[in-house]
Parts: C-alpha cells; structure tokens; sequence
C-alpha cells in the first residue's frame, strides 16, 4: 500500500509539473498581410511594375526590372496577391526572368560571380504618383568576374544556395559556415559594411537557414535576425531597408522599399523546393 501511495503522489507531481515547463521560443515574424498591402501599393499602373522606394531618392522615382521585380513576382505568389500576373507580364515584355544575382531565390543556381550592369531601358509617366519613372535592370557583366564573392554576406548566401540546388549540401554548409562567422551579434558585417547593417542580408540568412533544414548552429542568429525583421516592418508593411544597433535597441535606418520587402517575404514564407 505504500508502494503505490508513493507512486500515485509522484504521478500527481509530475502531472501538476508539466504546465510548468515552457515551450521553446518561436521567432517572431513580420506580418505578411501587410507586407502584401505594402508591395500592392507600390505597384505603377502605368508600367505594369513595382516603383523601388517610398521617398528615398532616385529609388523612389525608379522602377528596378531586377532585382526589385523579379522579386516581386514571386513574393507576391507567396503573399496570395493575384498582382503578380500583371508584373509577370510586363517582365515577360521586356524578356527579363532573372538577372544572374537573385536567381537562387527563383530556384536558379548561379555558375559564377560577376559585377554587376545596370542599363537603363526608358522612362513612363504615372498619373497615380505624379511622377516620372526611369526603368533600370541590373544584370551580371560577364566580362567582369568577382575573385572576392565570398567576402560579402549576400554573395555567399546565393552561393551557398546554389550549390543545395545543385544538391551539394556540404559545400552548401561550408559556406554557412562563413557566413556566420561575419555576424558580430548585431548584424552581418562583411566587406560592404559602412557602419549601418543591411536589412536584406538578416533576410538572406533567413531563407538559407530554413532551406538548410533550420541546424542548431546558427540558431541564434535566425531568431536574431526574426526579430530585427520584425523590428524593421514599418506602419505601412515595408520592410526598413538598413539599422544600427544602440543599448540593445533596434535603429531604422532608411525607408521600405520593395527589395528588401521581397527577400523578407521570400524568406519566411518560401522554400527551396517549391522553384
């Protein structure tokens, strides 16, 4: 009788224990109705695209094809926004799917690293904005190889996707491996750091993160940079495209834009294997 009295009794401990015991912590994450709200509002009738920025001059009077559109099209899918036929379709006019930088995002692997092209292919004029548009594409030029891709946070992240596309998860993870080592607990400072983190780079890390099936190295830094995102997601549902990091506290630096948006869209809600 004992026996089972002190069994019941350590029963009921551990029945009355387990509400005590905390989950594990979620990442917050940017709210994706309004990063949805955001992208449709950048949308330029008139040209059937999305403008770059909010006020930041000259983005906010220009309508980047790549990266800014090709982009779009597909976190707009993500977002369940139909508008991403009609950016589809204007890209389609102009013959641009990728852009030989962003690709990997778009289930593309990159066979390499070079400078990039801007060519500016017209103007239009919106009623909507009051405003003159100038339409711009960034494209790899081939004659301009980068030997140095693997200082920069960005570059690493697509070449590190590039390679899982092509199902090589060590190499994958090796540069995974580099990239962490260019987080100083704030943020990404790679070779292009000027004193202000960029916002898309936590995206990048991010989506890398989740596509290498979310590895306890790194952990840390994934919901780090959830909740700077989050931090980052403005009143109109942009996200801020750069921050600086003072006593603890998240900085904006700059406004939304559509670039930036995209990545974070595509980061936490897409996956590899759905390109």
């Amino acid at each position: 009788m004992t026996r089972k009295l002190a069994l019941l009794a350590l029963l009921f401990i551990l029945l009355v224990a387990i509400p005590l015991i905390e989950p594990p912590a979620r990442a917050p994450t940017p709210e994706a109705s309004a990063m949805r709200a955001f992208l449709q509002s950048q949308y330029v009738p008139e040209a059937g695209l999305l403008r770059a920025s909010v006020t930041s001059y000259p983005d906010n009077e220009t309508i980047w094809l790549a990266n800014d559109n090709i982009l779009a099209v597909r976190a707009l899918k993500l977002l369940n926004s139909t508008l991403w036929r009609n950016v589809s379709r204007s890209l389609a006019a102009y013959g641009v799917s990728y852009n030989g930088r962003v690709d990997p995002l778009l289930g593309r692997p990159l066979d390499g690293f070079y400078c990039p092209e801007v060519k500016t292919l017209g103007r239009v004029n919106s009623k909507r904005f009051n405003a003159t548009f100038t339409l711009k594409l960034e494209t790899a030029n081939r004659s301009c190889v980068m030997r140095d891709w693997r200082s920069y946070a960005d570059l690493v992240v697509y070449g590190a996707l590039s390679d899982l596309l092509r199902g090589k998860r060590d190499e994958a993870f090796r540069l995974y491996s580099r990239l962490l080592s260019m987080w100083d607990g704030s943020g990404f400072r790679d070779r292009a750091f000027s004193g202000v983190y960029q916002s898309y780079k936590c995206a990048l890390f991010v989506y890398l993160y989740r596509a290498l099936g979310e590895p306890e190295e790194g952990r840390s830094v994934y919901l780090s940079c959830s909740r700077i995102l989050t931090a980052l997601q403005s009143k109109d549902g942009g996200i801020v495209t750069g921050y600086e990091v003072k006593d603890g506290r998240i900085i904006p630096v700059g406004d939304p834009n559509t670039e930036t948006t995209s990545i974070t869209a595509i980061a936490f809600l897409g996956f590899l294997e759905d390109d």
